[in-house]
């Protein structure tokens, strides 16, 4: 398989992140509710099925920042947009080394990606992470953070309005260093 380090140091040199892909839907997910005693909560539905999918890093040491690519959910994510999202990466750290933290998903594993990996070793480290292990991704927290902040009774009228939400919240994150940090820093996970 494929090369990994053995000892994760951070540096002026190296910039750390957590991968991990999401989807969300137009409509509403029913993280709480609340109704009158004896009568059902009431929630919007639009039955579209609509929604985003997003592929996003976050940096978990240092320049806390994250950086999300995102899609219509009828475009599947593979292993192309994987690797565009981490030619962005490297492109956006340009003399620094990438240190990249994910799970063991067919999109990030496939042999394209081995390829890729291969061309790109010099600036591009990767740290598989056990199967079925979320609670070890930095990058859950801020999935989790993103659906709480968006949660509403109501159904939203389009794609563009989810797509605009997403990015209002993602930009209040990357203002909110001490957020990002609360939610993903490394030492939380890699201690």
């Amino acid at each position: 398989m494929l090369e990994t380090i053995d000892t994760l140091e951070s540096s002026t040199d190296t910039v750390v992140y957590a991968l991990d892909e999401t989807s969300i839907r137009t409509e509403s997910n029913n993280r709480a509710s609340w109704s009158e005693v004896g009568a059902a909560p009431i929630l919007e539905k639009n039955g579209s099925h609509k929604g985003i999918n997003i592929v996003g890093s976050t940096c978990i040491f240092n320049n806390h920042h994250t950086v999300n690519d995102i899609y219509p959910s009828d475009k599947s994510i593979t292993s192309e947009e994987i690797k565009t999202h981490m030619e962005y990466l490297l492109e956006i750290n340009p003399d620094k080394e990438v240190v990249v933290f994910l799970d063991n998903a067919r999109t990030h594993t496939s042999m394209a990606m081995q390829e890729f990996y291969i061309k790109k070793k010099s600036k591009l480290k990767l740290i598989f992470l056990p199967k079925y292990s979320p609670d070890m991704n930095p990058q859950e927290n801020v999935w989790n953070y993103l659906k709480a902040k968006l949660f509403r009774p109501a159904s939203r009228s389009s794609v563009y309005e989810l797509i605009s939400d997403v990015k209002d919240i993602i930009d209040e994150l990357n203002s909110n260093i001490d957020r990002i940090r609360s939610l993903a820093h490394g030492r939380s996970f890699l201690v």
